[in-house]
């Protein structure tokens, strides 16, 4: 299988594991969570729903990527897809603002955090329409990021130039049975010459602006919630709970915002940084796309299993799940038992 089929397959599984298991993390939050949770629990909706979303467009498009000089491209391959051009043009230009946002939604959440270990005022805009102001920060940078990696990144001559005989050696593909994103930082023109090709250099410089700002605000809120938590002395057996179920709630977002800091923006920085400095991957470029697409299996876990009432539930589901299969189990084996005695009394 070549490298272009193995990463389309993980991303195909991926896609097929993380949809249920953000369903089911979903089913636990409305039917599950303890009452001391309140909005936050819509929060914890909200991420789910973004990764179900982010699976499905990664399997849809099946993007992989490739290192080339000055540059790396996210290809999708159109022989293996029956969408039209435009239409895989907006699909990947979308699965790129979703990777720009995922830093963003998590820094909402930590913001969120901070808000309840202080007793913010603020708190009460997520109890109100005003979360939808919330919510649709993500977005916006989303979209952002979006038109920003495919306005300087685009199909052009000057990429289509560079990479043809690349992509043709190295994957057997000409360039109108593909379609990709690529920053291309230094151009060489038909002479030779060596230009810089700003828009690139523009384009992903705010991008990397809008994670590093995402970023800093889950380090900041993140260490004062930290501090915040640790400070806390509980005054009743009531308060312990809370302060437990509290400590809970931010272990895990942490070891979430983890999950994508590891599989995807240590990936692609690595990616940005060998192209600006002109360093060749190759195929191991391809590494990314398949860590990427493990994001959305891995991220529900923390919250399934790190807080105690999820935790439970599911135990008891699979105690269930077992005591049904065994009663079947035993109750087919005595059906057997019966016809084979009722043979033998014949």
């Amino acid at each position: 299988m070549s490298w272009e089929g193995i990463q389309n397959v993980v991303q195909l599984y991926s896609a097929l594991l993380a949809i249920p298991l953000n369903l089911l993390l979903i089913f636990l939050i409305v039917c599950r969570s303890p009452k001391e949770i309140g909005t936050y629990k819509y929060l914890m909706i909200y991420i789910s729903v973004f990764e179900i979303i982010y699976a499905i467009i990664d399997v849809v498009v099946s993007p992989f990527a490739h290192s080339y000089g000055s540059t790396f491209l996210v290809i999708v391959n159109m022989k293996k897809t029956k969408l039209s051009s435009w239409i895989i043009r907006i699909l990947l230009s979308a699965y790129c603002g979703f990777y720009g946002s995922s830093m963003a939604v998590f820094g909402l959440h930590f913001v969120f955090r901070y808000f309840v270990a202080t007793g913010s005022k603020l708190l009460k805009t997520f109890n109100s329409w005003m979360i939808i102001i919330w919510f649709s920060i993500p977005v916006l940078i989303g979209f952002t990021w979006s038109i920003l990696t495919y306005w300087p990144c685009a199909k052009r001559e000057a990429t289509d130039r560079y990479i043809k005989n690349n992509i043709l050696e190295t994957f057997n593909l000409n360039l109108d049975q593909i379609e990709y994103i690529s920053p291309y930082f230094y151009e060489i023109g038909e002479n030779g010459t060596l230009t810089i090709y700003w828009p690139s250099f523009v384009g992903i410089g705010v991008n990397f602006c809008i994670i590093n700002t995402s970023i800093f605000i889950i380090v900041y809120f993140g260490y004062k919630c930290y501090k915040i938590l640790n400070s806390i002395l509980p005054e009743s057996r009531k308060s312990e709970k809370n302060r437990r179920l509290q400590n809970q709630l931010y272990i895990a977002l942490v070891t979430q915002t983890l999950i994508p800091v590891i599989l995807m923006h240590i990936p692609v920085s690595t990616l940005y940084f060998c192209s600006f400095f002109s360093l060749n991957l190759g195929s191991a470029s391809g590494i990314a796309p398949l860590t990427i697409a493990l994001y959305p299996v891995l991220d529900p876990l923390p919250t399934m299993f790190i807080i105690g009432q999820y935790r439970h539930s599911l135990y008891r589901g699979l105690c269930w799940i077992k005591t049904v299969f065994f009663r079947q189990k035993q109750h087919n084996t005595d059906d057997i038992e019966m016809s084979e005695r009722n043979r033998s009394d014949l």
